[in-house]
């Protein structure tokens, strides 16, 4: 593997079927004598090197992170300026948002979705039923309102697998009737308010477990098989329509049965769920999973990338670096189990595992940022698509009331899909204007394709009164959902106004 370094094409296959086609159009052109291909190729302006922030991937803030005080930004520039920022994920206890039975406070989330939509950022969402911190944060000792005890839910107050004092953590019995029937009622309420809204990135299943992650591990360490987990993805499919749902691959790995396991990957897969890991580099991982760079199964992200946008979390990155997981020194566990490789490194290869579209660093974004901008924007590039645009063949003269086939290939050098379609402007510019949308196709532009690319072939439709003469033709990808073009890894020399980029000079003739 290569640590997350931009694969370089062999320079004896980049383009060759590109070239084929243009030595036959050129040759078919000179026989009639009437057309003649003209190819341009985009490769020495590519920039491998500049951050592109593009719809529908990059990076991920926890702006609340179980709690209202943690990983808070102190100035909106921090997320607002941080390159390729996309989202922010709001992760807290539903014991903040319905204090009362049916009264809640939507304050708490509205506030910082209007703050952070107002600078172009998108919002995610887990909700959260068990927390570990407790001794006078009532918010986090019952993450399960009180309230929802109190109407005959059983639990206990537990850590690491211990009974204790009223001052611990309360874990609810998750697969309670009346539990199940509380947390229906707040899930139909919360989905009414923000299922499929704009801005919505995707909702986190996280009503089950520690954090919400899908394990009681650092709580009573109870078992639940897979008629709980499968009503609780049941309870979040009823009410979220229209929004994206994840969960995080802890769910699966906490079934004891292996037939469990298969049967609730194949229910995540046919509900259009996706898949987060929120472990990678996690202290225990980095001792026992590092033969997958600390991904506990990557086959469940395998399995999903292909259809489904995927979510990278980091153990916490303050953390990380305090144990010795960052920079290994001796005796840490990456000092120890890491084979000299940094937390970089495995960052980087969990992303190619993942094949993630979205990635946060668990954070505060000052801080991060401070020490890895490099690694920032080699990840944002990284992270789901990357496009690069090659060769361009186009016959001319082009026909003014005809269509013209414009031959461009592609690569994809990110670690996954784009799970939208966008589309492709072209303009010419000279004596007069006209600018034709075609869709481009990018579905079919799957990470490590072809050696030599994804051909396209575009109609290039103009207007019957576009005088002849010569144009530069431009181009540039849309994302028309988003409403945003998408940034392309070209040099300045190339970039023009409106978005576009320039191909080249080609004639119009009558």
């Amino acid at each position: 593997m290569n640590a997350g370094r931009p694969n370089r094409l062999p320079p004896r296959f980049a383009g060759r079927r590109v070239w084929r086609r243009a030595i036959a159009t050129a040759l078919a052109a000179a026989s009639c004598g009437v057309l003649r291909a003209a190819v341009f190729d985009l490769r020495p302006d590519w920039d491998e090197t500049a951050p592109l922030p593009n719809p529908d991937k990059g990076w991920y803030h926890h702006f609340y992170d179980n709690s209202l005080e943690k990983y808070l930004a102190e100035r909106d520039e921090e997320l607002a300026e941080f390159p390729g920022m996309d989202h922010v994920y709001l992760r807290l206890a539903w014991s903040y948002l319905e204090p009362a039975e049916g009264q809640f406070n939507w304050l708490v989330l509205d506030e910082p979705i209007a703050r952070w939509t107002s600078r172009g950022l998108g919002i995610a969402f887990r909700i959260s039923c068990k927390e570990t911190a407790g001794r006078n944060r009532p918010e986090q000792i019952f993450a399960t309102p009180r309230w929802v005890r109190d109407a005959g839910v059983p639990g206990q107050h537990c850590f690491h697998g211990k009974q204790g004092p009223p001052d611990w953590p309360w874990e609810p019995d998750y697969g309670h009737p009346v539990f199940l029937k509380k947390l229906d009622a707040f899930l139909a309420a919360f989905a009414a308010r923000y299922d499929g809204r704009p801005w919505v990135r995707y909702v986190d299943i996280g009503s089950f477990g520690d954090w919400g992650e899908g394990h009681t591990w650092a709580g009573s360490r109870r078992k639940f098989g897979y008629d709980v987990l499968a009503r609780h993805v049941d309870l979040h499919l009823k009410h979220f329509r229209r929004s994206q749902l994840v969960i995080s691959d802890d769910y699966v790995a906490s079934l004891e049965s292996p037939d469990d396991r298969r049967r609730f990957h194949e229910k995540i897969l046919r509900s259009g769920i996706s898949y987060r890991d929120d472990s990678i580099l996690v202290e225990g991982y980095v001792w026992s999973l590092m033969t997958n760079y600390t991904v506990r199964m990557p086959h469940l992200f395998a399995d999903v990338a292909p259809h489904r946008p995927t979510v990278l979390e980091l153990e916490h990155y303050g953390h990380v670096k305090r144990v010795g997981n960052w920079i290994p020194r001796p005796g840490s566990p990456l000092g120890e189990r890491g084979g000299g490789l940094t937390g970089a490194d495995v960052l980087r290869r969990a992303l190619e595992l993942l094949r993630a579209t979205w990635i946060g660093y668990h954070g505060y974004a000052r801080e991060w940022l401070a020490d890895n901008p490099a690694l920032t924007v080699e990840l944002l590039n990284r992270c789901g698509y990357w496009y690069f645009p090659s060769h361009v063949e186009v016959a001319e003269p082009l026909r003014p009331g005809g269509t013209n086939r414009v031959a461009m290939t592609w690569f994809n050098r990110g670690v996954a899909r784009a799970y939208r379609e966008y589309e492709l402007c072209f303009r010419l510019q000279g004596s007069a204007t006209c600018t034709t949308t075609v869709a481009a196709g990018n579905s079919r532009w799957l990470p490590n394709g072809p050696a030599d690319g994804w051909p396209e072939q575009y109609a290039l439709v103009l207007p019957a009164d576009l005088p002849a003469g010569r144009y530069e033709l431009q181009f540039k990808l849309h994302a028309p959902v988003a409403s945003r073009d998408v940034v392309l890894p070209l040099r300045p020399a190339r970039h023009r106004p409106g978005g576009f980029y320039a191909i080249g000079e080609i004639e119009v003739g009558r």
